[in-house]
């Protein structure tokens, strides 16, 4: 079990998080949904272990959660110059691990020994979420996991959460389009201005649109306005 317990962060003077709580089982894949500006980066950031938490408590499996039982893919990741994707890789293999690149290269089309500094920022991506899949991590963060992927990319991804999920991992990802996330998830947090404004389930998916929608007030204006 995955908790997050009222949990806190500002920026100076500025709150950005407000006594977010949640909590997640292993095998469940939870998306995470707001309008720009709502805090979803500083709360990934802050269950990956890139911030310090000034209020509240983050626990896996009843305890303190460290930083090895994650694994994240950011929005934008770095890559060390001149490095091909083979090298890059070989820096998230374990010793004695046994790892068939060629045939994971095949699949996400992933030209092993090319310079990352050429590809494309579909290729990028798909070159993080192999090595955070390396890691073999329970817990797995993906931020914005479909951005800068084609069709086929991208329903291989959703291919692979589903595998992650069977195999018991702790998901938890973002996305602006509201059908990827219930297409795959089984929870969705709808985070308003730092606080958790809704939790949804699986059975009221089928809502979730109708009562964003209650919550967007710009919609009014632009019935004014058509």
């Amino acid at each position: 079990m995955f908790n997050v317990n009222h949990l806190s962060f500002s920026y100076g003077e500025k709150p950005v998080l407000e006594n977010v709580s949640f909590e997640i089982k292993g095998g469940e894949i939870l998306g995470i949904l707001g309008l720009n500006g709502a805090g979803k980066s500083t709360l990934l950031n802050l269950i990956a272990g890139f911030l310090p938490s000034e209020h509240g408590t983050i626990h896996f499996q009843n305890e303190v959660l460290g930083q090895q039982s994650i694994a994240m893919l950011e929005t934008h990741n770095y890559f060390y110059p001149h490095l091909t994707a083979q090298e890059y890789l070989h820096i998230f293999v374990k010793d004695g691990q046994m790892v068939d690149f060629q045939s994971w290269a095949e699949m996400l089309d992933i030209p092993l020994t090319q310079e990352i500094e050429g590809f494309s920022t579909g290729m990028k991506k798909k070159l993080a979420l192999l090595s955070i899949l390396l890691l073999d991590r329970p817990i797995m963060i993906l931020d914005e996991p479909f951005n800068g992927l084609d069709l086929e990319s991208s329903f291989l991804l959703k291919e692979i959460i589903v595998k992650l999920k069977e195999k018991g991992k702790i998901i938890i990802l973002t996305s602006h389009i509201l059908e990827t996330l219930t297409g795959i998830c089984d929870k969705i947090l709808w985070l308003k201005r730092g606080r958790v404004e809704h939790i949804f389930e699986r059975v009221a998916f089928d809502n979730i649109e109708k009562i964003l929608k209650e919550d967007w007030t710009k919609l009014d204006t632009l019935h004014h306005l058509l």
